[in-house]
């Protein structure tokens, strides 16, 4: 196959964007397409390959599997090795656990499926995976398990009958792509069936080219390069992926692939020295960012060390030079284990190796014996004791009287006042407070939570698949449960800015929430102004049914994860009084919460004055010295980032109990 210099350019286009966005550079918001554009050079380049090795009578299956364990094990293997003493180190039982077991499914080349399983709102935040972006090679890896398979069903080449092959399945996964990007779009990312039309664009290209001279439109090609650059700032992380989005993306780079000849004017600039260099390294320093992002993120050095992260961009370009010259290069041209059962060997060998170090350390549920004898025994209790928490979802009680409607949470025989505690999981966080309260009063306590999901009437969340639909009905259901029960007072909690301003350093589409179901693409007034008349709407519903309203301002979301600072701390057997100082720097500083509440809070403010509903907050009793504290007194007050303990609820419970029935305000 003829060497395209311009391919490895349009490699380091695809690279770059998914460092700086896994960096958390804003400005390039789409910069998760770089994998998509990676795919497309992967089909292309692949099929061309094992196509020409048919007609050439030089095909061979073996030989082809040991091209991608060359190719492919050899980096990966010690990029592996590098991050498992880290982890080993730095990461505490609960996340080690995550880690191992991506570690094992990753050299199965299935850690797409591990991600998948885990990708839900209460599981490991994405910035803190060192394997994460391992996925990508996940599913490369099944599609180049299932394409020879399809190359021989369909015989000798003919161009029309790949391409038309090609285009039916591309045409299938493309269906199956846009359906999941709106009913199971965390899910879809990850499904190896959504992605594959990306590769098969890329084996278009390739049957289209094949046994012809190189296409040229310098029109054609400058488009392609334009529609990949200006989809890394018209698309952002809030849009779902894949969907119809990316074919914005794959059909730029299939455009650059058939018609950017060497002559071109982009395939000049796609040409340009430092593009290529970075194209060459482009596999080691994909394989080497997320770990070193990652690593720091998990001890906190990106938030207390200012601009670090250049350093650390830095460094993986240092590591991928260094692989690529002395692992990549030797490996690859046979420097090193020439045979092919030398190859396959080793190959096993790695796997086994590290398969079996991953699926040990899972076993045995992170190896919390790691923290013995190190740190004071009052913390490493809190970080080895059972981390399940109940969220108040499910009904201590039994079901609830009518589907979809709210459960007993206390009861009494005469209850003095009937409070409806409802909400997303802040809602469920704050329940044992309601404990407290009912051991001093007759109250009869109803609950209605569900998990990701604002307790507002009337709005929807505007990537939440099935489930959007689902969380809407659930709170319509829980309005009308509580009118018709006849409750006095409606408590609501929830992590307000997620459903309108997003996470501390993102906008997760499918939480933001909208009064249009179908308008998924708004302007940031325009979430705000769903917001403010799903909250409008809400007080209104209750207010006109003679019940008092009380709303919970949202708690602190800390920048850290507290059980892995905790564990860090612990594992490094700091002296107790620099263990407290590296716990109390990371407690999250106020003027962060206020910056992530704006906006939010002010509509909070305005529509409880204006309807007379009472707007309260708890926030004060975290607060030290200009911080919100997530350790008091060596009781955790998170269960993660945003999520309080129940000790800390329980803690609160004088607070709320002074505003709900005293006199005093709040």
């Amino acid at each position: 196959m003829k060497y395209r210099r311009e391919i490895d350019g349009l490699r380091a286009v695809a690279v770059l964007p998914v460092i700086f966005f896994h960096a958390g550079f804003t400005a390039f918001g789409g910069g998760y397409i770089g994998v998509d554009i990676f795919f497309v050079i992967s089909g292309y380049l692949i099929t061309t390959i094992l196509i020409s090795d048919r007609e050439a009578g030089t095909y061979s299956l073996w030989r082809f599997y040991e091209r991608r364990a060359r190719r492919i094990l050899p980096a990966l293997f010690l990029v592996l090795a590098c991050c498992v003493p880290f982890a080993w180190m730095w990461i505490p039982p609960d996340p080690l656990e995550d880690f191992a077991r991506s570690l094992g499914f990753t050299v199965l080349f299935i850690s797409n499926v591990h991600f998948l399983e885990h990708s839900g709102y209460f599981d490991v935040s994405a910035d803190l995976r060192p394997l994460l972006h391992t996925w990508s090679l996940a599913v490369e890896e099944q599609f180049y398990i299932l394409f020879p398979a399809l190359l021989w069903a369909l015989g000798r080449f003919r161009r029309g009958k790949h391409v038309a092959v090609f285009a039916l399945c591309a045409a299938a996964s493309i269906a199956l792509a846009i359906w999941g990007a709106w009913n199971l779009p965390a899910e879809n990312f990850f499904f190896t069936p959504s992605r594959l039309w990306e590769l098969l664009a890329g084996s278009i290209c390739a049957a289209l080219l094949l046994n012809r001279p190189q296409m040229r439109n310098e029109a054609l090609a400058a488009i392609g390069l334009a529609l990949i650059v200006g989809s890394l700032f018209w698309l952002g992380p809030a849009d779902p992926s894949p969907s119809a989005y990316t074919l914005v993306p794959v059909a730029g780079a299939m455009l650059v692939i058939l018609f950017a000849a060497h002559e071109t004017v982009t395939a000049r600039a796609l040409s340009w020295r430092p593009l290529v260099g970075i194209g060459l390294i482009s596999y080691s320093l994909y394989l080497w960012h997320q770990p070193i992002l990652a690593f720091a993120r998990i001890r906190g050095w990106t938030e207390t060390v200012p601009g670090l992260i250049w350093g650390l961009i830095a460094l993986s370009f240092a590591l991928a030079v260094l692989s690529w010259a002395f692992v990549e290069r030797p490996f690859r041209r046979a420097g090193w284990l020439p045979s092919r059962q030398a190859v396959f060997g080793a190959s096993l060998g790695g796997i086994v190796a590290f398969g079996a170090m991953g699926f040990t350390v899972l076993a045995l549920k992170g190896v919390p014996q790691r923290l013995d004898g190190k740190g004071p025994e009052a913390y490493v209790k809190l970080v080895t004791r059972d981390s399940t928490v109940s969220r108040g979802w499910t009904c201590p009680g039994g079901e609830a009287e009518r589907p979809g409607g709210l459960c007993v949470v206390h009861d009494t025989n005469v209850p003095s006042t009937t409070i409806a505690v409802l909400g997303d999981s802040h809602a469920g966080a704050i329940l044992p407070a309601f404990d407290e309260i009912a051991a001093m009063r007759d109250i009869r306590v109803l609950r209605g939570v569900r998990a990701a999901c604002p307790p507002l009437l009337g709005v929807y969340l505007v990537n939440g698949g099935r489930s959007a639909q689902e969380c809407h009905d659930e709170v319509q259901a829980f309005a009308e449960d509580a009118v018709a029960r006849g409750v006095d007072m409606v408590f609501l909690a929830a992590r307000w800015s997620l459903y309108v301003k997003g996470d501390l350093l993102s906008k997760p589409r499918r939480f933001m929430i909208s009064t249009d179901p179908d308008n998924r693409r708004q302007s940031d007034a325009e979430w705000f102004a769903s917001f403010e008349t799903g909250l409008r709407k809400t007080i209104s519903h209750y207010r006109d049914a003679g019940i008092r309203i009380v709303i919970l301002d949202q708690v602190p979301q800390q920048v850290v994860l507290p059980i892995n600072v905790l564990g860090q701390a612990i594992l490094r057997d700091l002296p107790e009084a620099e263990f407290e100082d590296d716990i109390a720097r990371s407690f999250v500083d106020t003027r962060v919460h206020v910056e992530l509440m704006r906006g939010a809070r002010t509509i909070l403010v305005d529509v409880a004055d204006d309807l007379g509903a009472d707007l309260i907050s708890v926030n004060a009793f975290f607060e030290r010295e200009g911080r919100y504290a997530w350790l008091l007194d060596r009781a955790l007050l998170y269960t993660d980032a945003d999520h309080i303990s129940a000790p800390a609820a329980r803690a609160v419970a004088p607070l709320l109990d002074k505003v709900l029935f005293g006199n005093a305000p709040m």
